[in-house]
C-alpha cells in the first residue's frame, strides 16, 4: 500500500520534488520511475500499477507528473493509503493545487507553496539559508540581492551560483555585482546608488537604459532603497533606531541600504526625502489608472530631488 506526497504548484515545485527524493533517497526509498498521470489514466489503473514495490525493489519512490489530470480523489481508495513508513511512496506533482485529494487530506503529505518574504525581511531570509547550507554571505551582499531580484527562488539560484564562485569564502558585494546582474541589472544598481550619493551622470547614464522597462519595477525599487531614509526624516531620537529596526534596517548592524540612505539625507536633506517619497506614491496609484505618468512624470520626480527644487 503506498504513501502519498503531493506538491502543490509553486516557483519552488521542482526544487521541493528533488528535496524530497534526496531525503526518501537517504531514508532507503530510491526514485523508480516517473510517469505522466495520463499513463494511468484513473486513480484506480495508478494504484494498480503502483501498490507494491517492483521485483528488484524493496521500498522504491514513484514521481506522477500532472496529476491533476486524475480528477477527484475516489473515497473507496482511502483505505489504501498507508503512513511515511509504506513501501512505496508516490509523489504527485499538480500544476494545482490539491483540493482534488481533500477526502484524503488527513492521511497525505502535501507540500505547500513556500510563503512570500516582504522586501524588508529579505536580507535576514538570505542570510539564514546561508547560514543552514553552510555558505559565508556578507550582510551588504545579502541586502543587495534581495533589494534587486524579485522571485525568491531566482533568489536561491543565485545564492547556491554566488556560494559556488566564492569556493567558501564571505559572498561579498563586489561578487554580488559583478555575477548576479546583467546591463539592464547593472544599470537598476547605478541608479539607485547614483541617485542616493547624488551622482547625477550615473543617474542619466541609467535612465537611458532602465527607460526600456515597466516603470513599477524601477519605482518600487527606489522607494525601497529610500524607505530608511524617509524613517529617518519622520523619526528623531531614541525613536529613529526602532523604527528603523522595524522596516528591516538595524543601525546595529552592517546594512548597505542603510548607509546609502543616510548618503541621501546628507544630499537632499528631509524635507526633499518627504517630498520625493510622497510623489512616488502619487505616481505609483496614478499609474494603475488611466491617467498614469508614465516615465515622464517619474523622471520629473527624480530631477526635482537631484535639482532640490
Amino acid at each position: 500500500m503506498p504513501h502519498i506526497i503531493a506538491i502543490e504548484y509553486s516557483d519552488a515545485q521542482r526544487r521541493q520534488l528533488r528535496e524530497q527524493l534526496d531525503t526518501l533517497e537517504k531514508s532507503g526509498w530510491p526514485l523508480s520511475a516517473k510517469y505522466d498521470a495520463q499513463t494511468f489514466g484513473t486513480w484506480q489503473k495508478l494504484f494498480e500499477n503502483a501498490i507494491t514495490p517492483g521485483l528488484f525493489a524493496e521500498r522504491e519512490a514513484i514521481v506522477i507528473e500532472s496529476a491533476e489530470t486524475l480528477g477527484a480523489f475516489p473515497e473507496e481508495l482511502s483505505g489504501l493509503i498507508e503512513d511515511d513508513k509504506a513501501d512505496t511512496v508516490i509523489l504527485l506533482v499538480f500544476s494545482t493545487d490539491t483540493k482534488t485529494l481533500a477526502p484524503v487530506k488527513d492521511s497525505i503529505t502535501v507540500i505547500k507553496p513556500e510563503p512570500q518574504v516582504p522586501p524588508w525581511k529579505r536580507q535576514q531570509w538570505l542570510m539564514t539559508i546561508a547560514k543552514d547550507e553552510g555558505f559565508k554571505l556578507s550582510p551588504d551582499a545579502a541586502q543587495l540581492l534581495g533589494e534587486n531580484i524579485e522571485a525568491q527562488e531566482e533568489l536561491r539560484s543565485e545564492l547556491h551560483k554566488l556560494a559556488l564562485y566564492s569556493d567558501g569564502r564571505e559572498i561579498s558585494v563586489h561578487d554580488v555585482e559583478n555575477l548576479s546582474f546583467d546591463e539592464g541589472g547593472r544599470a537598476m544598481m547605478n541608479f539607485l546608488d547614483g541617485l542616493c550619493d547624488n551622482k547625477i551622470n550615473d543617474v542619466a547614464e541609467a535612465l537611458k537604459h532602465l527607460r526600456n522597462d515597466p516603470l513599477l519595477p524601477v519605482l518600487a525599487a527606489i522607494t525601497n532603497r529610500l524607505r530608511p531614509a524617509l524613517i529617518i526624516s519622520c523619526f528623531q531620537g531614541k525613536y529613529t533606531d526602532e523604527a528603523l529596526k522595524a522596516v528591516g534596517s538595524d543601525p546595529a548592524k552592517k546594512n548597505y541600504a542603510l548607509t546609502k540612505a543616510k548618503s541621501a539625507m546628507k544630499h537632499y536633506g528631509a524635507d526633499k526625502i518627504k517630498q520625493f517619497m510622497s510623489g512616488a506614491v502619487r505616481l505609483s496609484f496614478l499609474e494603475k489608472t488611466n491617467r498614469a505618468e508614465g516615465w515622464q512624470g517619474f523622471e520629473l520626480l527624480i530631477w526635482e530631488l537631484i535639482a532640490k527644487v
